[in-house]
Formats: C-alpha cells, structure tokens, sequence
C-alpha cells in the first residue's frame, strides 16, 4: 500500500516542478490566453535545447554538426535565462524562430539538402508553428511567409548540398529521413495538445462563471450565436426574501463578520434553491430574489417557490441561533405573468420584470419578520391544502390588496 502512494507522490513533485518551470513567464495580471501562449513558447524553448542534439546523430563524422548542435542547443538554455530574468516574452519568441530561420538551413546544408538525411522541410515548419501559438494568429503570417522562402531556399542550395556532403548510406538517409519527420511532427503534437487542453480549461472556468452568472438554458443560447433574447413567461411566482434588522446589527458590527456572516446565509440559500428547481435572479444588499417558471416553465411554480421559502426560513432559525445573530428573514411571494430577457454587455444579467415581480417585492417589504406574505394570485394556485391568514394590506402601487400570510 505504501508504493502507490510514493509513486503518487513522486508524479505530484514532477507535475509541480514541470509546471513551475513553464510558467517562469507568467504576470499576476495575465489574462488565460496569454498564459497559455506563454507556456507554449516557454515549452518550444525547452524542446529547442534538445532538439538540435541529435543534429551529429545524423551527419556522422562531420565537426561542424557539433558546433553548430550544441550551439543551438546553448543558445536556446541562455535565452530561456533571460526569458525568467527579464520575463520580456515577445523577444524571446522572436529570438527562437529566428534561431530557427538560421539553424535549418544550415543542418540541411550539412546533411545533403531536402533529400538527404537531414532534411529541413519539416524542422522549418516548427517557425510559423512556434510563432502561431505563442504570438496569435495574425503575428504567424509573417512567419509562415518566412516558411515559404526557407522552402525556396533550401530547394535552390539543395545541388550545392548534394555535391558537398556527397551520398550516404541507404540506412543513415532512411534512420534520417524519418527522424527528421517524426521529432518535429512530434513536437508540433506536444504543442497543440497542451494548447487544446488549456484552451479547454480556460473554457470550462468560462462555462463555470456564466452558468453561475445566468440560468444554464439562457448560457446555451448564447453560446449558440443569440444576441438579443427577450421571452414571454406566462406563469411564474417570483420569491423576495430580506434580513430584517440586517442593517443596524452590521452597523454594530466589525465589517469581516458581516460579510462572513451574509455569505454564508446566502450561499445555503443558494443551495436550497438550486435543490428546488428554481433559478435565482440576483441579490441585492441583504435582499435575495428568485423565481420559479422562469426561464424552464413548470406547472407547479406556485408550490415549489412556496416550499423553498419554507426552508429559508427554517435555515434562517438554525443560523439566528447558531451565529448568535439577532436576525428574522421577511418573504415575499406573487405570482403571474414575466417578461425576462439577458441585458449589459460587459456584465451580462439575466433579470425578469411585469407587475408580478414588483408586486412580489411588495409582499416583502409590507410583510411580517419570520414569516411568508403571498399574493391572492399565489394563494389561488395554491389551493386549500395551504393553511394561512387573510390580511388587508395597503400595498404602494397597488392600492388595497388581500394578502395572506402562511401559518
């Protein structure tokens, strides 16, 4: 049992210390994209140091594929150290490819030319396909451009080659051949998969804040191309909850707990009215709002919006006296006819207007701490099986109004 769980440990180190050395050119102020593109670049830097060492691998017995391998290879480690000094990432995404404009040619060369065992072809499409994924995709023409002429050059100096590095062994051209594909196809692979796994993260952390911004169904026809979406609700009860006497205990007390203190009033009304269907609409300094019927129509919005106000206020109960909190929570419940629909751009909201939802707010403010106030609408939708008690109610806006309260 206790192998494993080394083994385990020893994969946790290595993924820390792999990820740490990726991000030696992250700034707390990154946006996702950015990281992203900084970790690839930071990772063809690493793969760059490598790369170059199997040059005297394939042009054996030739000095200069020493030098010129392991200058590569040096020139790479020293711009990665400047990278982590400076953390100046454009120059040293630049500085790499053109590194690589350089040494492709130059080992091709010294291989035979583009038929030889070390052909350049691939290892020259490594410099647009660095500077596509660390630079975008507008910065990469250029350098695909770049590409094209190391292509043209290559096929012009490929006689020069031949005649220089004369012919080779069937198997060195072969052993060649398909290491020069490989290796860079391999590394091209390496790169798009870590970017497609953190474009996929950052995505998801995307998908995660929307949802939890607005109702999953109105997150999907955004991300299906609707712009405007405006839609009739023809029956909704609307639920306004408010902490009675929240205002003069937070002037009595330190800023940290208030804060504490709402959230996690907040956070269990969140989960309760996630577990009964309904969709929360926002919060409002101490107040809370939600509906049910909307934007996911159901026959029994009535009732189910009435249970979740049942069990705020129980959960409000076992707060008050677990946080020693001199607090009552006042609820409010219409019902009716909604419009809803997504507004803001930088800061989309989904939100519900119609005389319902104002008279709804209403049943709150007009209503009694520790108890629930709904409208003669809600109370018809309910039925009988609802015990409560008939109130005559001037309610601003509306004139005088029966309201009932729930035993």
């Amino acid at each position: 049992m206790t192998e494993p769980s080394i083994d385990r440990s020893w994969q946790r180190r290595l993924s820390t210390s792999v990820l740490h050395l990726l991000s030696i050119a992250d700034e707390p102020a990154d946006e996702d994209d950015l990281r992203r593109r900084k970790r690839v670049g930071v990772a063809a830097g690493l793969l760059t140091i490598i790369a170059p060492l199997t040059l005297p691998l394939q042009v054996p017995g030739v000095p200069i594929a020493w030098v010129i391998g392991i200058s590569l290879s040096a020139f790479s480690l020293a711009n990665l150290i400047v990278l982590a000094r400076t953390g100046i990432f454009e120059r040293f995404v630049v500085t790499l490819v053109l590194a690589g404009v350089v040494f492709v040619p130059a080992a091709n060369f010294l291989g035979g030319g583009i038929t030889g065992p070390s052909t350049g072809l691939v290892w020259a499409f490594l410099v647009p396909g660095y500077a596509i994924l660390a630079l975008g995709p507008r910065r990469a023409a250029g350098w695909f451009l770049v590409y094209l002429a190391l292509v043209a050059l290559m096929v012009v100096l490929d006689p020069l080659a031949r005649a220089w590095a004369g012919p080779s062994p069937y198997a060195l051209t072969v052993f060649g051949q398909v290491q020069n594909t490989v290796l860079p196809l391999a590394i091209t692979f390496l790169l798009l998969r870590y970017t497609d796994i953190r474009r996929l993260a950052a995505e998801a952390r995307v998908d995660e804040l929307l949802t939890n911004a607005i109702p999953t169904s109105i997150a999907t026809r955004l991300r299906h191309g609707e712009r405007r979406i405006a839609d009739a609700y023809p029956a909704t009860t609307i639920l306004f909850a408010d902490i009675a006497g929240f205002t003069p205990w937070a002037q009595r007390t330190p800023p940290d707990r208030v804060v504490a203190v709402l959230d996690e009033i907040f956070s269990a009304f969140d989960e309760l009215t996630e577990r009964s269907g309904l969709e929360k609409i926002r919060t409002i300094g101490d107040g809370y709002m939600a509906v049910a019927g909307a934007p996911i129509p159901r026959s029994d919005h009535a009732t189910a919006a009435l249970t979740l106000a049942q069990e705020m206020i129980a959960s409000m109960a076992d707060f008050r006296t677990r946080l020693d909190a001199d607090l009552e929570i006042r609820i409010g419940i219409a019902s009716g006819a909604v419009v809803g629909g997504v507004i803001g751009q930088r800061r989309i909201l989904f939100d519900i207007w119609g005389d319902a939802v104002n008279l709804a707010s209403r049943m709150e403010s007009s209503g009694i701490p520790g108890r629930i106030q709904i409208s003669a609408a809600t109370r018809a939708l309910l039925g009988d099986p609802v015990d409560v008690e008939a109130r005559d109610v001037d309610i601003k806006g509306f004139g005088r109004q029966t309201t009932y309260l729930v035993r």
